[in-house]
């Protein structure tokens, strides 16, 4: 038996990296510290305060002292005003019994995953994706199959996804509207999800947190609402995107009474239950005005556009345009370097820091994720940053031209 020192972490965290993206943020952090500034497109964070009756709620309780434990499920208030917004908003038949109350859609995310997935099942992951859904699915001990899945104008290929399938297979992970890329999967491609899910007998996770952030003729549907799916299909989704609430960690997962039985106990013996005073403030967000959702929106759909009409001329490097969520794919292609050595490349030469889309999956290669979720006089000056840039890249016509050795 191979000797190991009681000092060496478990053989689990081999296989975890730390993350990609708050690497970048950490870097950023560092570059800021030596007096340089960088516009930072790196995180997904709305730039936002968070709406004043939120807050106000969150400060009531404090003054009441509501300050103590909460049930583990979350409060009851909080979870009720949830059930009625998947009913009403969703089309999904949720009552306060389906709903866990967490610490952000992170932790929702790794509650499924913990409760369901086995050492050695698979998991069917989009790739590119958000790498939260990978490692949570190591930490599990199950083996993340990466799937394809449309975003760049590519036909819906069901069979080849299909394909993928094997007698290990336990869930397929969706997200729409899409990290890192801003796609939004259509009905018709949910269904045909759905009819795999169904056929192979798959739990469905689906990870909604960018539902209220579409734009154009795209809409969001919930999986779960699908004929047949709401048996099998877990939704995450959380307050931090459309209400500008990512420090207040807090997120939800809505499912099946006999899947709320397993992830809850996963649930007590991590966290024991989501801020107390914080959850009131989640109440006022689902319960009150919604207007303030709606202008964020609005705003994230004023700068997608401003970046689409930067990037529309013929240059070096090009946008992937996004229907959702507050992020689009740069295409590096034209530049001859690979993602990692491309986003240092644009944080060092024209302090604008993305993510590297390798980050995401191999298929996220060739690509750096630009988030827009910064002002728009920020996102107007990294645009034209990054075109500066490119056309000064190792490789590209215009450094040659003003290389002296050629």
């Amino acid at each position: 038996m191979e000797a190991r020192s009681v000092l060496t972490s478990a053989k689990r965290m081999s296989g975890i990296p730390f993350s990609g993206i708050r690497k970048v943020f950490e870097r950023v952090g560092e570059l800021e510290k030596q007096g340089k500034p960088v516009i930072n497109l790196s995180l997904g964070r709305p730039d936002f305060d968070t709406p004043i009756h939120i807050k106000e709620a969150a400060k009531l309780a404090l003054d009441q002292g509501k300050v103590h434990y909460t049930s583990n499920y979350g409060l009851e208030s909080l979870r009720e005003a949830i059930a009625l917004k998947m009913v009403k908003d969703n089309g999904v038949p949720a009552n306060a019994r389906n709903v866990i109350v967490t610490t952000g859609a992170n932790e929702a995310i790794f509650l499924a995953m913990m409760a369901f997935l086995d050492p050695g099942s698979e998991v069917l992951i989009p790739d590119p994706a958000w790498p939260h859904y990978e490692y949570c699915a190591h930490l599990a001990g199950a083996r993340p199959v990466h799937m394809p899945l449309p975003w760049k104008g590519q036909p819906f290929d069901l069979a080849l996804i299909e394909s993928l399938v094997t007698p290990r297979t336990r869930m397929l992970v969706l997200n729409s509207p899409h990290n890192p890329t801003g796609s939004v999967l259509d009905k018709r491609a949910l269904q045909e999800l759905a009819s795999l899910a169904i056929r192979r007998d798959l739990l469905v996770l689906a990870d909604e947190i960018y539902e209220k952030l579409v734009y154009d003729d795209a809409t969001h549907v919930s999986v779960a609402s699908l004929p047949g799916m709401w048996p099998r299909t877990i939704t995450v989704n959380g307050f931090s995107k459309a209400y500008a609430m990512t420090g207040w960690r807090l997120g939800y997962v809505v499912a099946d009474e006999r899947f709320i039985s397993a992830m809850i106990r996963v649930h007590q013996y991590t966290v024991t239950c989501a801020t107390s005073f914080a959850q009131y403030g989640a109440v006022a967000a689902i319960t009150g005005p919604q207007q303030c959702v709606a202008d964020m929106r609005r705003e994230f759909d004023r700068r997608r556009r401003v970046l689409l009409d930067a990037f529309a001329v013929d240059t070096s490097v090009s946008v992937i345009k996004p229907s959702g969520a507050f992020y689009c794919m740069l295409d590096i292609g034209g530049l001859g370097m690979g993602s990692a050595h491309a986003a240092s490349f644009f944080l060092n030469e024209a302090g604008v820091a993305m993510v590297p889309g390798l980050v995401f999956g191999p298929r996220g290669e060739g690509y750096l994720r630009l988030a827009y979720s910064n002002s728009l006089d920020n996102v107007v000056e990294a645009a034209r940053r990054i075109l500066v840039a490119a056309e000064r890249a190792p490789g590209t016509p215009m450094a040659a031209r003003e290389d002296p050795q050629q």
